[in-house]
């Protein structure tokens, strides 16, 4: 529905104004900007879903909980940044000393 009235609006813009073409192409791309963003958050909440009912395989699982520390990363302060940055280096050191003949 919501198409047909935007592509009869998009007509008329494209008939009735010098520079309709361009309006109408502006906002056909920020339609279609939006709908990707909501697929986007969709498939996000999809994702919550399916990790909440444990519907995901073992590699979904892992990926899903990668990116769920990697955007936590950003609401980080400082100290905890810190303290996670300490563990990594001594998880590294760890994996350079076993690896050393």
């Amino acid at each position: 529905m919501y198409f047909v009235i935007f592509l009869l609006i998009g007509l008329v813009l494209c008939y009735l104004i010098p520079f309709g073409p361009i309006v109408a192409g502006g906002i056909i791309f920020a339609l279609v900007v939006d709908q990707y963003r909501q697929t986007i958050h969709m498939r996000g909440d999809i994702r919550d879903i399916k990790n909440h009912l444990g519907l995901m395989n073992k590699g979904e699982a892992q990926e899903y909980e990668l990116d769920k520390e990697y955007t936590q990363v950003d609401r980080l302060d400082a100290e905890e940044m810190d303290m996670i940055n300490r563990r990594i280096e001594a998880e590294l050191e760890k994996g350079s000393k076993n690896n050393k003949p």
